[in-house]
Formats: structure tokens, sequence, C-alpha cells
């Protein structure tokens, strides 16, 4: 047990030396495989965000949450974290939008980005590194498609480039599954222009009635998948260590993406390993607009806490299927309460809020109890890092949470002799793993601090009359004492108790 304490607290830069070995499931090889970073001690990775013409759903929060806390828990092991979410802002969806409307392209891709990012900041989601946009790297769309026809990958037809799947061998391998059985399942309108019905574009001729920029194969604007390429190499480089996403992205967009970096760049490049979320249903299907079972992320934050739907998402694996439960949610209310009570009785022991409670750790002989308590927390803190290393399974790793809070309330009720350092400890460690889950954010106390203080000091003042009119004079001493000794001077007069401050 003493060496595990000691294996937790040493300490080593930004981060804890103590770092098992983490196993996450790679959708490329369909296994386990242990994360081995490029460059060590830095994680780079690239998640998939919104096509910007609606507003952001529970099933989109429920992708964007856990590559959050998977972003979370790197950043508490000590990695250098670089997250890029992309926001797609020209599409075909975005230009329906926009006729339908009546307004240009632009209008509808900036107002849902302005909701996506107060969306995600609502869910306590951290800041990306960069919110890259397609539209902001037209010029660089441009060039990697012309690379694609110089290189044999791609062809022009009318203005618009296709890439050429039957030049990538082993394309399908993502998914998992052959060419000739795409073909034959493709659900693909029939164009001649295509060599192969699963080619996909790369530049899209202009149309009537949309935007368009310039090309070397005349007006039009990108295709889906090269997109992303573009801007996860633009800031991650040729070779990264994560790209993550949707389930449902992993045909044919990610494959797409995979197929052109393979023809780009060589066959061992761009991301390393592939992270995708299950899907998010209702009731057992998956929400539409036609079955008007879609729950925009802002209906849910009028009604439950967004901490909460964080924990109830953390409930589930990330790649499981989670088939959402309004009454399901609600129980997270009360988990949430009861990670918020621990957290309070901490700070009622310590006294105040603390912000700096690493550096008010003092030098000090702990007794018996103390090490028992530490010992205890060291077992909870592993455990926990074992569940997260184990393809980050929140499920077990939000019992363990839940199980330190517990601890915590039963360690502050039954032992008086604690000391300070181990109460600071306790409060360090709390936070840091409640950090993983995006929670406790909400420190300072939902109330008037200053009214609270006033009422409560009333409300002594009216005890401390009901003592003297008991002639319980010592009692009431002590509290005319305790009161000065904190700077309030009580004044009895004729009529009422006055109070005014000691100023020095």
């Amino acid at each position: 047990m003493l060496i595990l304490y000691l294996l937790t607290y040493l300490y080593q830069g930004d981060g804890y030396l103590y770092r098992s070995k983490i196993y996450l499931y790679n959708t490329a090889s369909k296994r386990l495989e242990e994360f081995i970073p490029r460059v060590k001690n830095e994680v780079k990775m690239y998640v998939c965000g919104p096509t910007v013409y609606d507003e952001t759903h529970i099933g989109h929060a429920r992708t964007y949450i856990a590559f959050d806390i998977i972003r979370r828990y790197f950043e508490y092991l000590g990695y250098k974290v670089t997250f890029i979410l992309n926001i797609t802002d020209i599409d075909d969806k975005i230009i329906r939008r926009a006729n339908e409307e009546g307004k240009s392209w632009k209008e509808i891709s900036e107002y849902y980005t302005e909701r996506f990012l107060e969306d995600i900041r609502a869910l306590y989601i951290k800041e990306a590194s960069h919110y890259p946009k397609v539209t902001e790297f037209i010029n660089e769309i441009v060039n990697l498609t012309s690379l694609l026809i110089e290189k044999g990958y791609a062809y022009e037809v009318n203005g618009s480039v296709y890439f050429n799947v039957d030049k990538i061998p082993d394309y399908g391998s993502l998914s998992g599954q052959r060419i000739e059985d795409l073909i034959a399942g493709a659900r693909v309108a029939v164009d001649p222009n295509k060599k192969n019905p699963l080619d996909f574009a790369l530049w899209k001729a202009w149309k009537p009635r949309e935007p368009w920029w310039s090309s070397p194969w005349g007006p039009g604007r990108p295709g889906w998948h090269i997109e992303c390429v573009v801007m996860a190499t633009k800031y991650l480089g040729e070779v990264f260590d994560i790209h993550g996403g949707g389930q449902d992205l992993v045909f044919p967009h990610h494959e797409n993406e995979l197929a052109i970096a393979k023809a780009c760049f060589g066959k061992e490049s761009f991301a390393r390993y592939w992270l995708h979320t299950g899907l998010l249903t209702i009731k057992g299907e998956k929400m539409s607009k036609s079955l008007h079972n879609i729950i925009p992320v802002r209906d849910l934050l009028k009604k439950y806490r967004a901490e909460a739907i964080r924990l109830y998402i953390a409930s589930s694996h990330y790649r499981s299927q989670l088939d959402f439960s309004i009454d399901a949610l609600a129980q997270y209310e009360v988990t949430l309460d009861t990670l918020y009570a621990a957290h309070d009785y901490l700070v009622s022991v310590i006294g105040k809020n603390v912000s700096n409670a690493e550096e008010l750790l003092e030098r000090e002989e702990v007794g018996k109890v103390d090490k028992e308590v530490l010992e205890n927390v060291n077992v909870l803190k592993n455990s926990f890092i074992d569940a997260m290393n184990n393809d980050f399974s929140t499920p077990k790793a939000l019992s363990i949470l839940l199980k330190f809070a517990r601890y915590i309330t039963s360690v502050l009720s039954e032992y008086e002799e604690l000391s300070r350092t181990t109460i600071l400890k306790l409060y360090i460690e709390y936070l840091k793993m409640a950090e993983v889950f995006g929670v406790l954010n909400e420190r300072k106390p939902p109330v008037d601090v200053e009214k609270l203080f006033y009422e409560l000091l009333s409300l002594v003042i009216e005890l401390r009359n009901y003592f003297r009119k008991q002639k319980m004079w010592s009692i009431a001493d002590n509290i005319r004492d305790k009161l000065g000794a904190l700077g309030i001077l009580i004044n009895d007069t004729k009529y009422r108790t006055l109070w005014r401050w000691r100023r020095k």
C-alpha cells in the first residue's frame, strides 16, 4: 500500500509520473490497443464538429461530451492536449436551409455557429484549441485537390472533381467493408460522370442559387470529406494521434478522409487511432425530424443542469448505444447533488472556498487516522485511473467518484482528529477527479453572500437575546466574545441590540 501511495504522488512537471498504460478501442484495427502518443507527453486530437444549419441536439452533445471527457482525462494525467473541433460552414444542408428561409448561406452558418458555440459552453465543454471553418481553407482544399489529380487519384468531369476509390487497394478497411459489397449496396444515385459509384466529390461544380469559389476547374465549392483532411493536417500534421466522431461517420466520411490522406501523404499517414461514439436513440429509434423526436440541447438546459446531463452521458460507455430517457436523466440531478454535498462539506471544514489548495499544504506529522484516510484515497484514485485506462470506462470511473464523495462525507462525520493537510488533500484529489467529468464547476455559493451574512448575524443576535432572557449569561457572553473575535462588536441598549464592525 505504501508503494502505491508513493507512486501516486510522485510528480513530474505538469503531470503525474504514475501513468499506467492506456488502452483504447481503435476502429481501424477493430481491437483494443495500447495508446502511445506520437510525441511524448502530448496528445493531438481531431473531432468532427457540426454542419451548422440547425440547433445542436442531445445526439450531438453525447459525442462532444464524450470526447471532452477523454480530453480532460489526458490532461488529468498531465498530457498537453491539442484539441481541434471543426465547423462545416458550407454544405448542401446549409444551402437548402438558406433557400427555404430566403437568407444567404452565410447568415445561416454564422447564426448556427454562434448557437453551437453557446451550447457547448453551456455544457461545460472545454474550449477547443481551434475551431477551423471550411470556408477559411478554400485555397488549401483547391491545392490538395490539384495534388490528387496530379498523382492520379482524382479526375475532373464537367467542373467537378472526383476521388477514384479504385486507386486505394484497402479502401473499406476502416469500416470493415469490401468495395464489392459497398458497390452492391450503395445508395448512390447513378452518376454517369463517375468511374465507380463509390467515387466521391472533392470539388463540386457550381449550380444556380449556390455559392461558389474560383478553382482551376471552374466555379464551385468543396466536397465534404477533403475538408477535414485539410483542417486536421493543418493544425496537427500529416500524422497525429486521435481522430474522433460519431459512429455514423465511420462510413463514408472517415473512410473517405482516410483514403484521401493515404493518397496524399502515404499509407501510414493521418490518425493513428480512430475513436467513435455509439448512437443515441429515443425509445430505440434514431433521432429524426420525421419522427419528431429531436431534443435540442437548449430545451434540455431549461429543465436540467448541464452537469447532470454530463453525468448522464458519462453513465454509458462512449462506444455503446445510449437510449435517451428523461427519467434516467432526472436521476442524475440527485447524483450531482451528492457530488456537490461532499464538496460543500469539505469547504465547511476548511472554512472557505479554496482555489489554491495545493499552495496551502503543509509538511506536518500525520496521525494513524490520516494515513489510513490517505491510503484509502490512493486506492480510490488508482481504481479511477484503472477504469479510465480501460478504453475510458466512464461508468466505472463515475461509480468510483461517487464512492469518493460518500467516503468524504463519512470521514468528515466520523473522524475528529483529521489534520488540515489531510482535508486539503481530500479536497485536491476529489476536485481533480471531478474535473475529468466536467462537474463541480459552480463552487461559489449559489446565494447572495452579503445578504446571507446579515440574515445569519440577525439570527445569532436573536438567539443570544433568547439566552439573555433565560438568564443564561455565560452562553450569551460567549456568543458576544466569539463575535468580537470575528470583528463584530455587540452593544446591548435599552430597547435593542446594536452591532458594528471593529475597524483597525
